[in-house]
């Protein structure tokens, strides 16, 4: 279990290249990194937090230094690293451990408006057991495979820099066995569904590609992974749907799934009452789906119920995390089951 308070990519960020005009080394920035990821209130956490922060640095540190999955000492400085290495690690360091950016509150925009601003990365993926499972939960071949991930972009000096998120819009299976040369990235995005748009930088071997699918209303929403597997709700559902052809049934299972899978004591509700939330939640994502594609829902065939779950589980994700930001204290990160007149939550033990 995380000891981890929740930090944005900004606030890391910030606090980072801060140091680094400073004159800070890459050691300093990492122990910055964890202490700003450490409650005050649980001080003894931070030697914890600090070697999460060190390992984490170590894997890109590895692959920076083109020494694959090279395991580096605990006490490793990484301040050999040149510049433009230095926050090459340092951004994957704040981009796995910090929280994505939540997007300013602006007037109502419409789902095709916000699509069209998303942006992709297609990575490829040549270490075995990288992703474990893919989109369907089914495990993945031993064979070359391109991830495409939404992707966050962060500017520096007036040049943007992408990074994937768990969020994974598709695995490609190229077909070729590890070990002999892989198929041109070109041609399997081509006979997938997108296009190349331009080149990233954000690996020094140039492993990442921007992308953009070739028809945006087939393109479903990303999936959530966790350690190269999707959320057993996604993998719960999505099985259900295979196998019934059932898009009803699919939500069923995966609302039940997650709701079960959460702690709702802590929010002052129970499982049926948050089972209810993301029922409501995944009905409209579906009919925006729906509405979106202009297809009839008993026209929907088994391509567009699969795209249909996953922006229904998409709705889950953000469902979720609405009802923790909601249901929690701004004073004390506690338990919040009461408000003030404001619609702020409020400590039931300390009122604040």
């Amino acid at each position: 279990m995380t000891t981890m308070i929740a930090r944005t990519h900004t606030e890391l960020l910030i606090t980072v290249k801060a140091l680094r005009y400073a004159g800070g080394t890459t050691s300093q920035m990492l122990a910055t990194i964890a202490r700003l990821l450490t409650d005050p209130a649980t001080p003894d956490q931070y030697e914890d937090n600090l070697h999460t922060v060190t390992q984490t640095a170590a894997h890109h540190f590895a692959y920076e230094k083109d020494t694959g999955l090279t395991s580096y000492p605990e006490d490793a400085t990484y301040d050999d690293l040149t510049p433009e290495g230095q926050m090459t690690v340092l951004r994957h360091v704040v981009f796995d451990l910090g929280e994505r950016n939540k997007p300013a509150e602006t007037s109502p925009v419409t789902t095709k408006a916000t699509d069209a601003a998303t942006r992709y990365l297609a990575r490829a993926i040549d270490e075995p057991d990288t992703f474990a499972l893919g989109l369907d939960g089914a495990s993945l071949p031993p064979h070359h495979l391109v991830a495409i991930a939404e992707a966050e972009a962060d500017t520096e000096d007036g040049e943007t820099t992408l990074f994937p998120l768990p969020k994974i819009v598709a695995i490609l299976d190229t077909g070729v066995p590890l070990g002999n040369e892989a198929l041109a990235l070109d041609g399997l995005l081509d006979r997938n569904g997108w296009k190349l748009t331009g080149e990233s930088d954000s690996h020094p071997d140039n492993d990442a590609h921007e992308v953009a699918p070739t028809d945006p209303q087939k393109t479903p929403p990303a999936v959530e992974y966790h350690d190269g597997r999707p959320m057993p709700y996604y993998i719960a559902g999505r099985k259900k749907l295979d196998e019934r052809g059932s898009l009803m049934d699919a939500l069923l299972v995966a609302t039940f799934t997650a709701a079960q899978a959460t702690d709702p004591a802590k929010w002052g509700l129970d499982h049926t009452g948050v089972e209810l939330l993301l029922t409501s939640a995944t009905r409209a994502a579906v009919d925006d789906r729906l509405d979106y594609e202009q297809v009839v829902r008993g026209n929907a065939g088994l391509d567009c119920k699969r795209r249909l779950f996953a922006a229904a589980c998409a709705a889950i994700d953000t469902a979720l995390d609405v009802i923790s930001e909601r249901a929690t204290c701004r004073t004390c990160d506690g338990p919040a089951l009461s408000r003030t007149t404001h619609g702020k939550p409020v400590c039931a033990n300390t009122g604040h």
